[in-house]
């Protein structure tokens, strides 16, 4: 009978397709509450896993670190006398000597990178050249 207390009885008519996707439902449903069962047993392979990523895991050096996190605030503060006394008072002679080295590697990528860009646009200017003679 239905919510009205009426003599109308309701049925659930279900199509040939309804089946098939029931059907397929309930075959997915067993499927992932075996999956979840077998990982829960598998403690093994979780530690292989993480002793594995551990190994790969890149550690940055202490000190680059500091030196990169220095120039970010020089770039932040900006550059001259007062901020460069300020943020290398602490460091010794040598980390000194190592964020002038970084910051001198630092511009030579950069020139290697703009030479690189300018005989890119100088080899596409001499086909352009050629196709359009």
């Amino acid at each position: 009978m239905d919510s009205n207390n009426t003599s109308m009885e309701i049925t659930n008519n279900y199509g040939f397709l309804s089946k098939i996707v029931k059907f397929i439902k309930s075959i997915f449903k067993k499927d992932n509450v075996k999956y979840i069962t077998e990982g829960t047993n598998d403690n093994t392979s979780n530690r292989n896993n993480n002793t594995f990523f551990k190994s790969i895991k890149f550690e940055q050096d202490p000190e680059k670190a500091m030196l990169l996190k220095i120039q970010d605030d020089f770039e932040k503060m900006g550059i001259n006398k007062e901020n460069a006394y300020k943020l290398t008072k602490d460091l010794t002679n040598a980390q000194k000597t190592e964020l002038e080295n970084l910051y001198r590697q630092q511009i030579r990528n950069y020139q290697i990178s703009i030479n690189n860009y300018k005989n890119k646009i100088i080899d596409i200017r001499k086909k352009l050249s050629q196709t359009n003679n």
